[in-house]
């Protein structure tokens, strides 16, 4: 048995250290050694999580966009590929590029390194046996290449003793480096086929890294191929019971005692477990979410089946295929494994650095099952899931994969629990939805989903779901047609109310002529309602493909017409929830534009009317209109006019002396029939739309000398970022 030396040893430390992709699970762990070490360490990453750059911040390294002047030595992850700018501009500056593997290679090479191995498995046994050794007071350096789910340091440099434990990635071929003093190899899965083409490639590295394994080879004695190529004179095999985890326990017990340290299995009743393994990110009436890192077929078998034992009910899987390599080689294993479960989702394929591979995309998975499983993106997945869990409990839902699916399970469970809580305080009948896709709720058809969307049943549950979205400190904004709105494609990340409810959209005559409607009503349906009582008034409104209330707001005209002309009163509600009414002289109304609604939104208007006349001649009327629309407008998908019209002058006019009547930028197309129309020629997305207007906008301006302002809403960016 080895034990402890006390007498401090010399590794290979680097003075400065910047480091690519500093906040990956790697990554982050070998940083912060470092600069418990006393080297001055320095980062970068463009999907740095807050509690990765506290936690990195909080050990002393230091975060930056840029390269310094000089670098001596820059460390790499394996998602940095060598195309990457920040790699070509560190070699073009002359500095010395590692990967992680490399650069831990050297500064352990003065220790005695406990290595820990293996396809699968190696962060929760490397997790479990640094938990126990600092239970037992047993110092030592170590590396974990994940997080601690309580926040405990995933490193610690000791310069007092020999000993570093760390896991070692045979991923990238780096474990070449590496000679051990001893190996702890967890089990054996041929993975990485871009290279280990064959699994005696793999074999073969394993049996080289057991040679250069100073003392011990610890191996669980049920993996055959371990068993077949450690040494004899060096292999220490360990029994595990059945149960999910075993191995990991008696490999880790075992690691500890080979140490010298005076461990029990008690001691891991306290040990709080690893981040994204099994995370239990909600628990609550029969719905359980849970997110985890399993990567290859074997673990991703065990977790499903430990998932069946563990949390009953229906089990929907979200699956992240990591690298086009790995999903290319086990596509049909993959799809096995998924079978497990009762609905399975794919997302599209985390590529690391690697280069797409047609037959390695989540696709390939598919046709293997020969199933009907979805391949969606992550802005689709949210609403896809809470459909699928439906209303039939108990149900489980889990996020699996190595690459950033943890965002979108943590996202996905941290608003799962606020609908949840928001239920509370509504009324039964409100419709409350996550993900809800808006592009199919506009007239363009571009952009994403929202991130919370409501149909409250009434005016109290709209105050309620405002308070809510306050609380919450949420964006908001009330939906109507959405004729005159065009959506980034990121979606919005707040909260869409659609005033859907009859309570809405109501349409009540008084005896006296006036006629009182809700905000929700289609200015469509008003003409038509407003025609069969014989009211007239209305008919400038045909046509407009919006909701009074999104009228009021922007105070809609056409034919000569506007909004405030009909108006005697509204009712609104402001920013805070609070309900008010105005009549038209109080409102501060010109130009597509009314201020109090800005911010507000209007539930309810009295409106004046016209003389009372034959419903048929109300419908001529409407009809003429109508006629004169299809012939000056498009009728392709458009939000209505895109600019405002400058003084003394017409936008569209401008547009259309100037040439640019069917310019396009990808689906986008200024319409040849008005030219202040931007139109969805061809699954165009809200970039094209708006890469299209800052063009339009580009022109008028150097040739006309006018800023064109946009008439259009958008929502999800600002105009002023845009423009």
């Amino acid at each position: 048995m080895i034990k402890m030396m006390p007498e401090p040893t010399t590794s290979s430390l680097p003075d400065a250290v910047f480091m690519l992709g500093v906040g990956g699970m790697g990554m982050a762990p070998l940083a912060i050694y470092l600069a418990e070490a006393g080297v001055a360490v320095t980062g970068w990453d463009d999907g740095l999580r807050p509690e990765v750059a506290t936690l990195l911040q909080r050990h002393g390294v230091q975060l930056s966009d840029e390269l310094p002047e000089s670098p001596k030595l820059v460390a790499r992850s394996s998602a940095i590929g060598e195309t990457h700018e920040l790699y070509l501009e560190a070699k073009q500056r002359g500095a010395r590029v590692l990967r992680r593997g490399e650069l831990l290679a050297e500064i352990v090479a003065g220790k005695k390194l406990l290595a820990v191995v293996g396809s699968h498995g190696k962060s929760t046994t490397t997790g479990m046996l640094i938990h126990l050794l600092n239970q037992a007071g047993y110092d030592c350096g170590y590396l974990l290449g994940a997080l601690f789910r309580d926040d405990s340091s995933p490193a610690h440099f000791s310069a007092l003793s020999d000993w570093v434990i760390a896991e070692v990635d045979e991923s990238d071929g780096t474990v070449e480096g590496f000679s051990p003093e001893i190996t702890v190899a967890v089990n054996f899965d041929w993975d990485h086929a871009d290279l280990y083409p064959k699994e005696s490639d793999l074999r073969a590295a394993f049996s080289r890294l057991f040679s250069r394994t100073k003392s011990s080879v610890i191996i669980p004695e049920d993996c055959f191929v371990l068993n077949e190529i450690a040494p004899e004179n060096k292999a220490l095999r360990c029994h595990a019971a059945a149960g999910f985890n075993a191995s990991n326990t008696a490999l880790a017990l075992a690691a500890a005692r080979e140490l010298g340290a005076e461990v029990t299995l008690g001691m891991l009743k306290g040990f709080a477990g690893i981040r994204r393994r099994q995370d239990v990110m909600y628990q609550a009436g029969e719905v359980t979410l849970v997110a985890d890192y399993a990567h290859h077929p074997t673990e991703i078998t065990a977790l499903l089946q430990h998932a069946r034992s563990e949390w009953p009910g229906r089990q929907i899987v979200v699956f992240q295929p990591h690298r086009f390599t790995r999903t290319r080689q086990f596509a049909a294993e993959f799809a096995k494994s998924l079978e497990i479960a009762d609905e399975v989702f794919l997302l599209p394929v985390y590529a690391a650095s690697e280069s797409p591979l047609r037959d390695g995309a989540s696709e390939a998975i598919v046709e293997k099952a020969g199933q009907d499983w979805p391949v969606l993106d992550a802005q689709q997945m949210c609403r896809a899931v809470e459909n699928a869990m439906g209303d039939e409990r108990p149900v489980t839902v889990m996020f699996v994969g190595a690459g950033d699916i943890d965002h979108l399970a943590h996202r996905f469970a941290a608003d799962w629990r606020t609908t949840e809580s928001w239920r509370n305080g509504l009324s039964p009948n409100t419709v409350l939805k996550l993900g809800e896709p808006l592009a199919n709720k506009t007239t363009l058809r571009v952009g994403g989903p929202a991130r919370f969307y409501a149909e409250p049943v009434d005016a109290e549950d709209l105050a309620q779901l405002i308070n809510f979205a306050r609380q919450s400190k949420l964006p908001w904004f009330v939906l109507g047609r959405g004729s005159n709105l065009i959506v980034a494609d990121a979606g919005f990340d707040g909260l869409v109310i659609s005033l859907k409810s009859d309570h809405f959209r109501e349409f009540k005559p008084f005896d006296d002529g006036r006629i009182e409607v809700g905000a929700g009503l289609a200015l469509k349906r008003l003409c038509g309602l407003a025609a069969k009582e014989g009211l007239g008034g209305f008919e400038f409104l045909e046509g407009i493909p919006g909701t009074v209330g999104g009228a009021l707001r922007m105070n809609a005209g056409a034919m000569g017409g506007w909004m405030f002309d009909v108006v005697e009163s509204v009712t609104y509600m402001t920013a805070d929830g609070e309900i008010r009414e105005r009549s038209c002289d109080e409102f501060h109304v010109e130009y597509r534009c009314c201020h109090e609604l800005r911010d507000g939104m209007a539930l309810s208007a009295v409106l004046k009317v016209g003389a009372q006349v034959e419903g048929d001649d109300i419908r001529q009327q409407m009809d003429a209109y109508a006629g004169k629309r299809k012939e000056s407008q498009p009728r392709e998908p458009s939000a209505g006019c895109i600019f405002k019209n400058p003084a003394n002058d017409h936008a569209g006019k401008l547009i259309d002396e100037l040439g640019l009547k069917g310019k396009r930028i990808g689906g986008a197309e200024v319409s040849t029939v008005h030219g202040n129309f931007i139109i969805n020629r061809e699954q165009a997305k809200a970039s094209d739309v708006l890469a299209l207007i800052r063009e339009i906008r580009a022109v008028i301006k150097r040739e006309r000398g006018i800023d064109l302002e946009p008439e259009a809403l958008l929502v999800g960016q600002r105009w002023e970022d845009v423009l």
